[in-house]
């Protein structure tokens, strides 16, 4: 039979009840001059319980010659949506013994802490011992006391016990060849030997200021 589109003009009944999935129940044809209004009508159902129960999108067009089901006659469909599944959310946790090796810190060896500690008491000791050394042979000899020697050491090194020439040759406050500290560079040594060499070369470090004011060196 061929099918025929058929214009709906009555009036749309529309219901606030409404319908999931397709029902299982009474199938009609339609006839030529059927709209869903008056099928709902009489088979005691509403337009958009058939339209849900046979996926109709649009209630303006059915086609004579078509199935069409309508319900159980009293206004009931007889299917029911099936109950949404519920996701179970699981958490997972870790097995005891993978998190206590998590949580645990290295501790070193009680033996190697000993050593450690041991080597920096060392140190500490050994740079005691030589600050020591140094003030105990800053003490032993003070030098002599000249406004002439002073200015010599100004003008040689400012005054300072660990200046150094830039070849290494001279050292000290008085800029003395290291040849004579034979390897003792305490500030007691310096002003040691720097008063025998200004002596027996000078006589007085007042000579010796003259002699550096002339030649730039003493």
């Amino acid at each position: 039979m061929k099918k025929q589109i058929i214009a709906l003009t009555g009036a749309i009944a529309l219901s606030t009840a409404a319908f999931a999935g397709t029902a299982s129940a009474k199938t009609i044809t339609i006839q030529s001059g059927d709209t869903l209004s008056k099928l709902a009508a009489e088979h005691n159902t509403t337009v958009r319980t058939l339209q849900n129960m046979n996926n109709i999108k649009s209630a303006n067009l059915i086609y004579a010659g078509a199935q069409l089901e309508v319900g159980d006659g009293n206004g009931n469909a007889t299917y029911q949506a099936p109950v949404k599944q519920q996701t179970t959310q699981s958490t997972y946790k870790a097995p005891t013994q993978q998190q206590t090796q998590a949580k645990s810190t290295y501790k070193a060896p009680v033996q190697q802490k000993q050593q450690a500690q041991t080597q920096t008491k060392s140190y500490q000791s050994t740079q005691k011992a030589q600050s020591t050394q140094k003030a105990s042979n800053a003490s032993s000899y003070q030098g002599s006391s000249s406004s002439a020697k002073s200015w010599i050491a100004q003008k040689e090194s400012s005054n300072s016990y660990e200046a150094r020439s830039a070849t290494g040759k001279y050292i000290g406050k008085y800029q003395l060849d290291k040849s004579y500290l034979n390897g003792d560079y305490s500030a007691a040594n310096q002003e040691r030997v720097a008063d025998n060499y200004v002596k027996q070369r000078y006589g007085s470090w007042e000579k010796a200021k003259q002699f550096w004011v002339s030649n730039g060196w003493y």
